[in-house]
């Protein structure tokens, strides 16, 4: 396996504090250390960031977005040339299968570019309205940026954390996930080669304890993490005392509301698609399905159908549509959750026979739960089959455990559907299917309840970087 990679103040280094050993997703087998960023070498990044920021007066921070749009498209142009070796080490290091990965992988490029195209119309000076005086609104960078990666979609994710934070004007220290170092040195030379000047980028590798420094420095004035709640609670704490900005995207146990004399055969059909998005974890799929009594046991026979399509196998194989889970504590812990759950109801895999070795989990699915059966997210191929006798009690227990992400709706009444969705505490609704990409332009979700602070949206990820400030002439005719 390639070393780790990070970069401070334009010196990429290899991170040498051992933190752990990489695994084969496929195999089990080792591949090499996982390995953190030094902590003198991390408040070094720090220290970069800030002169780059200089209270809105350094380099980056200062330019016109003019002038900043030739490096943020320098920096889509050098990941778009990396795609391919992005997508291999996607599939090797977190088992995403290379046909999907390419698909991620691919779109990296674009994800930047939309994002400097968008910008110009939000960072642009407004005049307001105030007859011969001059007084404007300005949206300006609130300073250096700590953005913490998740490692489902990594270069999807380093793509739209950086991207916005860049196109805000807020120099980036960017501490993606310990566990995909391929990915994350992948990331550093398209960074290098994009040359976008003293400070502006810096990656620092690493686990909680990275994470913590950063969101403890008085030079950050901006966080973004998303992962798993328990690590976003922490980093909150950490950062609460300085009112420093937050974005929080953290975890759900999704509902599905399967109304009654919906269309089972599309239900099970978008159900099955959704709960495997990068081998099911993907933080907005399906989890929770309720159904009613008397369609229960049809739509788990549909939807272990549909699931009994996938080819499971080794994640660089193009004829692998499911590959293994993404390391062994998410493996084992995956594993521990869902023999919990099945000790509620019924457990049905949808593949006996699985490769011999590697963090391999057939799809299953949980059926003839209790209402309240799920507590948690299960972060794998899991569906837990709720019946249901009353339609409002469902609903009730889809609300019930005061997350909000995303959650979805399927029945025949268009109408009916919609309304029931405008009922669901989820920041986005999807009424009959369970795709990956954006219902429309201009969708944008509120991460609801324990799912988070802020959320999704071009224009709403940008300006969560952005304070607002108004300079302008006095007005001598008031009276105070």
């Amino acid at each position: 396996m390639a070393p780790g990679l990070d970069l401070v103040d334009g010196q990429t280094g290899s991170p040498d504090t051992v933190i752990g050993v990489a695994e084969s997703p496929n195999t089990g087998a080792r591949l090499g250390d996982l390995a953190a960023t030094a902590p003198d070498r991390v408040d070094a990044a720090l220290a970069a960031a800030d002169s780059a920021w200089a209270c809105g007066d350094g380099d980056w921070s200062s330019a016109t977005h003019a002038q900043r749009l030739p490096g943020l498209l320098r920096l889509a142009a050098e990941l778009d040339a990396r795609a391919d070796s992005l997508a291999v080490s996607h599939a090797a290091e977190i088992g995403i299968p290379i046909s999907t990965a390419r698909l991620f992988a691919g779109g990296v490029a674009g994800v930047v570019e939309e994002i400097a195209a968008a910008a110009e119309g939000v960072l642009a000076p407004r005049p307001l309205d105030a007859g011969e005086r001059r007084v404007v609104r300005l949206r300006l960078p609130l300073g250096p940026a700590a953005l913490m990666g998740s490692w489902n979609a990594p270069g999807f994710t380093a793509a739209t954390k950086i991207g916005n934070a860049l196109a805000a004007g807020c120099p980036v220290i960017y501490k993606p996930s310990e566990v995909t170092p391929q990915s994350t040195a992948t990331l550093v030379e398209a960074l290098v080669a994009a040359d976008l000047g003293p400070g502006t980028a810096q990656v620092v590798c690493g686990g909680a304890d990275v994470g913590q420094q950063l969101a403890a420095s008085p030079h950050v004035r901006f966080i973004s993490y998303t992962g798993g709640s328990a690590g976003g609670r922490a980093v909150a704490a950490t950062a609460i005392g300085r009112m420093i900005s937050l974005q929080l995207e953290l975890s759900g146990a999704n509902p599905a509301l399967v109304m009654p004399g919906a269309d089972l055969d599309e239900a099970a059909r978008e159900l099955a698609r959704g709960a495997t998005v990068l081998n099911g974890q993907w933080c907005e799929a399906p989890r929770r399905v309720f159904v009613p009594a008397g369609d229960h046991d049809r739509l788990v026979e549909l939807l272990l159908q549909e699931l009994r399509g996938h080819t499971i196998g080794d994640s660089l194989e193009p004829t692998t549509t499911l590959g293994p889970l993404a390391y062994r504590g998410h493996f084992e812990r995956v594993t521990q959750q869902l023999r919990e759950l099945a000790a509620q109801g019924e457990a049905t895999p949808s593949h006996d026979e699985l490769p011999a070795e590697g963090f391999f989990l057939s799809p299953t699915v949980v059926s003839g739960l209790p209402l309240d059966a799920v507590k948690h997210e299960i972060f794998g191929p899991v569906l837990a089959v709720i019946p249901y006798t009353s339609l409002p009690a469902a609903l009730q227990a889809a609300n019930g455990l005061g997350d909000g992400l995303a959650g979805y709706v399927f029945g025949r009444d268009r109408d009916a559907a919609f309304a029931l969705g405008s009922r669901l505490h989820a920041g986005e609704v999807r009424v009959g299917g369970a795709r990956v990409l954006d219902l429309a332009p201009g969708s944008a979700q509120s991460f609801w309840g324990t799912s988070g602070i802020g959320g999704h949206g071009r224009d709403e990820v940008l300006e969560a970087h952005l304070g607002t400030r108004v300079v302008g002439e006095e007005d001598f005719t008031l009276a105070l």
